[in-house]
């Protein structure tokens, strides 16, 4: 695989969140509303074969685009470096494959980014049900003896803004300014650790609600969703990471909502996340016997919901 040429353009690092079946509409978007020069890398793992043929297709009919995929599921973690490795562009944004971009989203990110000298700016992202993430704070402080860490989302104050560390939905990232700073680490929550990394090196995040995505509901359930979805919400690869990131800052951390958060997302399968009816909340709170049968039958190819 030949790496893209450098030039005066943006690199976009489309990867993975949780589902296969979202590159579409999130692709049709990006080339849609962005007006600037940009390339697109694209870095997934063990895709269905539909996901496959889509891709080998709009590579064909786009030049600024490159696709790698793996045999194997990839962290990501791992699908944000592969994606970046196939890319040399000083400004790249790292956008999850079920965030929607909107018109006039790159311009006040590069704009923020060029004015502050920021090494991260993230856009205001919105979903169904509003306000997603106007950035993010952490704080520290010490009880008993050890350094308890929290971290929240924030929704208010929707102006530029320096933030502790910005939601990985779509991220812009000046890589001249981070060097050979490893920001993306395999460790939960990745994107706190990320901030954690900046404040260490003197490097700033910021805010920029001009810049507008949308995290996107989903297609209705298709089966090659699940094993994506699955490894995606793994309590114990979650609880495994959780354990290194606070090992890696000193800290501790009540890990037990987002615990039970991961284990709710895979038994449930997101349903009641993205489809908050009170049917769909009640089909949820199903035994885990009803769900792995659920599991199952998507799994020998019935879609879940319409086509």
């Amino acid at each position: 695989m030949n790496r893209l040429s450098s030039g005066d353009c943006v690199a976009i690092a489309v990867v993975p969140r949780d589902r296969f079946s979202t590159f579409p509409r999130c692709l049709e978007a990006l080339y849609a509303n962005t007006d600037l020069p940009f390339r697109v890398s694209i870095a997934a793992g063990n895709v269905d074969p539909a996901t496959k043929a889509y891709l080998a297709e709009l590579r064909a009919t786009k030049p600024n685009l490159t696709v790698v995929l793996e045999q194997r599921l990839l962290s990501q973690r791992d699908a944000r470096r592969i994606a970046l490795e196939q890319v040399n562009e000083r400004y790249c944004v790292v956008l999850e494959n079920d965030t929607i971009v909107h018109q006039n989203w790159l311009g006040p990110l590069l704009g923020c980014m060029r004015e502050e000298a920021a090494a991260a700016v993230m856009p205001l992202v919105f979903w169904y049900r509003g306000i997603h993430s106007a950035g993010c704070a952490f704080d520290q402080r010490t009880e008993n003896g050890a350094v308890i860490f929290r971290h929240r989302i924030l929704y208010t104050e929707l102006c530029r803004k320096p933030i502790d560390y910005p939601e990985s939905h779509c991220i812009l990232i000046d890589r001249k300014l981070l060097g050979d700073i490893e920001i993306f680490d395999d460790v939960e929550p990745f994107d706190a650790d990320l901030g954690l990394t900046l404040r260490r090196h003197g490097l700033s995040a910021f805010l920029e609600p001009r810049s507008v995505v949308t995290y996107d509901a989903p297609p209705p359930w298709q089966a090659r969703d699940v094993l994506p979805f699955t490894f995606r919400w793994d309590p114990a690869l979650w609880q495994r990471r959780n354990q290194q990131f606070t090992q890696k800052w000193g800290v501790t951390y009540d890990s037990s909502r987002k615990r039970a958060s991961y284990h709710r997302q895979q038994l449930k399968l997101g349903i009641a996340r993205w489809y908050p009816t009170a049917a769909t909340i009640a089909a949820s709170n199903v035994g885990v016997g009803s769900v792995q049968r659920l599991v199952t039958m998507l799994m020998r190819g019935r879609p879940w919901g319409r086509g």
